[in-house]
């Protein structure tokens, strides 16, 4: 977890130590305790200070997701297409599991800034070397991520995961003449691995990806 900055005065502040100070109060408590003056506290300031440098909890908001898309490196150059982007995907999932509260905050954002450009560009590349048409590179990238944020925030937020005893005990208690195939696969559900179903989602994202560039 990013560590939280306590005791530092506003003159000895910089954006990045409120900005991970920012990640620590989200982390801890969650969406609906987190608030400008809790950052301001946590960082050893005022929420006057915090809005100085970010403007707006929105402005904060999108450095804090920056924080989290400087953490992802793109993979060496001359790898394999395929290869590459699983390389950025996996590193995303990884932050997911690690920054659950946070991370949700990747994906109100097209771009989070300087952070991410170089990933970005990455996987530009990557489809250009699958070959994407130029001119559907952008759908394709935005698909992209959209599709790899989604999954990584359900795996950290509780979605993808073995069904629990409740919603077992709900699924043996339908018809079985109304949800034949529902009851049959209750096994499989209640065996469900996370790391498998993210990386089925990424095979068949870049099948369809092979797909397109050979239509």
């Amino acid at each position: 977890m990013a560590k939280r900055q306590v005791g530092r005065g506003p003159r000895g502040l910089s954006p990045a130590s409120i900005v991970e100070a920012a990640i620590g109060v989200l982390e801890e408590g969650g969406r609906d305790s987190f608030s400008m003056r809790g950052v301001g506290r946590a960082a050893g300031c005022d929420a006057m200070s915090v809005a100085y440098h970010f403007g707006s909890k929105q402005g904060l908001a999108r450095a804090m997701a920056s924080w989290l898309d400087g953490q992802v490196r793109p993979a060496p150059p001359g790898v394999p297409w395929r290869t590459a982007l699983r390389h950025v995907a996996e590193q995303y999932r990884t932050l997911a599991r690690a920054y659950p509260q946070t991370f949700p905050l990747l994906q109100r954002f097209t771009h989070t800034g300087s952070a991410d450009y170089a990933t970005t560009e990455a996987v530009h590349a990557a489809m250009l070397s699958a070959g994407v048409p130029l001119p559907q590179v952008v759908s394709v990238t935005v698909g992209w991520y959209a599709t790899v944020l989604g999954l990584a925030t359900a795996e950290a937020l509780g979605m993808v995961a073995p069904v629990d005893d409740v919603t077992a005990a709900e699924i043996e208690a339908l018809p079985a003449e109304d949800y034949p195939l529902t009851a049959a696969l209750l096994d499989d559900y209640r065996g469900i691995d996370p790391g498998a179903v993210f990386g089925t989602a990424l095979d068949l994202m870049q099948d369809g990806i092979e797909r397109l560039a050979g239509s």
